[in-house]
């Protein structure tokens, strides 16, 4: 059996017994839909982003209030609620659930096979990607500062072995510089 691509408009039932699509209207509804759903897609993807800043915010806050930099003293942040410790995985998996179906959802539709569905697809991804993929790089570019900022250890030119870290999981960042700054210092760029 071969597999094409093709251009009509009637290809009855649509995903659900029942829900049949045999007029150009009925196309044209099920295209708008499809990329309705491509740019729900990535708005779930930065939902997924903003939730893993807010778990990963409350950890750098454990960390940073067990261990405070030498420099300041400790914060007056508030502890982590029950409710929050219970509701922070399941929005995390709640989230994972919705997103990884209705990507398995928008491939299925794909995979009718028809031209104009997989061409609403891929608009309604690029529109969602141009809405949302600004929001979702800054975000990961926070998340990767607050990692650095809080699990960077005091002596970065010399992460040493996993013995010398005293039991500590997360090694330090090395410097890729060949001045030999450490992940504390910042360089100037002319």
């Amino acid at each position: 059996m071969h597999m094409w691509i093709w251009w009509g408009h009637e290809f009855g039932d649509f995903m659900i017994y029942g829900l049949k699509v045999n007029t150009v209207g009925g196309l044209v509804a099920t295209c708008f839909f499809c990329a309705g759903l491509a740019i729900f897609f990535e708005y779930l993807k930065l939902l997924q982003a903003q939730h893993r800043s807010r778990q990963l915010y409350y950890r750098t806050q454990q960390i940073r209030n067990i261990c405070p930099p030498e420099n300041t003293q400790l914060l007056n942040d508030r502890e982590i609620s029950t409710i929050e410790k219970i509701s922070l995985p399941l929005i995390d998996i709640m989230l994972w659930i919705f997103t990884f179906n209705l990507g398995y959802l928008m491939m299925l539709t794909v995979m009718l096979y028809n031209g104009w569905i997989f061409i609403s697809v891929i608009l309604g991804s690029g529109l969602g990607y141009f809405i949302f993929g600004q929001k979702f790089m800054k975000i990961n570019l926070q998340n990767c500062q607050m990692i650095r900022s809080s699990f960077c250890m005091k002596d970065c030119d010399n992460p040493g072995t996993a013995e010398d870290r005293d039991g500590e999981s997360t090694p330090a960042l090395q410097s890729t510089s060949s001045e030999g700054l450490s992940c504390h210092q910042s360089r100037e760029y002319d």
